[in-house]
């Protein structure tokens, strides 16, 4: 459906902010991005939906549907947001324009993508915000954003998102901010309105725990590329990438309360420092003399797929 090919993001200044991504979601596919902050899940969400920040340069192919479109393509692009793919950003307060009714955002691509009434618009966005569960929806409609609990800007959000009936849904970050139940119920529904609708849903997040809840299949990223791929349940089970490793390890656990938690040595390097072979090289426990200035083959492990010159060696 949705199909990314060698697909590289540079700055102005020649620096790879995302390295020849190869990535395909399809039909009612759940798939997780996780990774650091700076690791390249945001840039490639928006790689996928076209939009990529001005001053980018996009190289590679993105096909929507069998059709090939350019980054710069901005016609193509319209043609498809919202109706092929739509995006739920990070932070609501900043996505919700804080002068606007949120029944009026929601309604606003409605009338502009799907050429309906204002009355219509108006019903429609009712609809999707019961189906979302804003409580009290006929009432919420008229409310401001600052009116709104995060939870419920967070539902609006996905209403907005799907308004248009997306072959595709990006969740970028939705539960980040949001209190433990919050989150889970937010989780929850996203599965719910995937299965119900036999959507395609790409959930961007740091939190392994709710990918692990709400996605089959996950991408691993680190400096801005796919370092590890797989099913969700056996790559987080039995990780191949010593970063894929290292981020397991370092979640906290109930059972061993009084253990120091294991870190990643080092800091992610800045985008101009990034070494031109593995990305992770000056941070892995397992480096090898070529990691550093050759890039490593992606090669197929017991649970997936894994971009490194020596996988599944010394887990943690």
């Amino acid at each position: 459906m949705i199909a990314l090919h060698n697909l590289t993001v540079r700055t102005t200044g020649g620096h790879v902010a995302v390295r020849g991504a190869d990535l395909a979601i399809q039909p009612g596919q759940r798939l997780g991005v996780v990774g650091e902050s700076g690791s390249g899940k945001t840039l490639l969400a928006l790689s996928m939906i076209g939009m990529v920040p001005e001053g980018l340069q996009v190289d590679g192919q993105v096909l929507v549907k069998g059709e090939t479109i350019a980054a710069d393509d901005e016609r193509a692009w319209r043609r498809h947001r919202a109706r092929t793919m739509a995006m739920i950003f990070q932070e609501p307060m900043a996505a919700l324009n804080p002068l606007v009714r949120v029944g009026d955002t929601v309604a606003e691509p409605l009338r502009l993508h799907l050429g309906l009434d204002r009355a219509a618009a108006r019903k429609r966005a009712l609809d999707l915000f019961e189906e979302t569960g804003i409580p009290q929806a006929r009432r919420r409609l008229g409310q401001y954003p600052h009116e709104l609990s995060g939870g419920q800007r967070q539902r609006v959000l996905i209403a907005l998102a799907l308004a248009c009936d997306p072959d595709l849904l990006i969740a970028d970050e939705p539960t980040t901010a949001l209190d433990a139940q919050v989150a889970l119920r937010i989780t929850d529904l996203l599965v719910r309105l995937s299965q119900d609708r036999q959507m395609a849903l790409m959930f961007i997040s740091h939190d392994l725990a709710a990918v692990s809840r709400t996605t089959h299949d996950i991408v691993v990223m680190y400096g801005g590329d796919i370092v590890e791929r797989g099913q969700t349940v056996r790559v987080l089970s039995d990780p191949a990438h010593p970063y894929t490793q290292g981020l397991l390890a370092a979640r906290p656990s109930l059972m061993h309360r009084e253990r120091r938690l294991p870190t990643i040595p080092g800091t992610v390097p800045q985008l101009f420092a990034l070494p031109p072979g593995c990305r992770f090289a000056g941070r892995c426990a397992r480096e090898l003399p070529q990691c550093v200035g050759t890039r490593p083959p992606v090669v197929a492990t017991p649970t997936g797929q894994a971009a490194c010159h020596l996988p599944g060696a010394g887990q943690t």
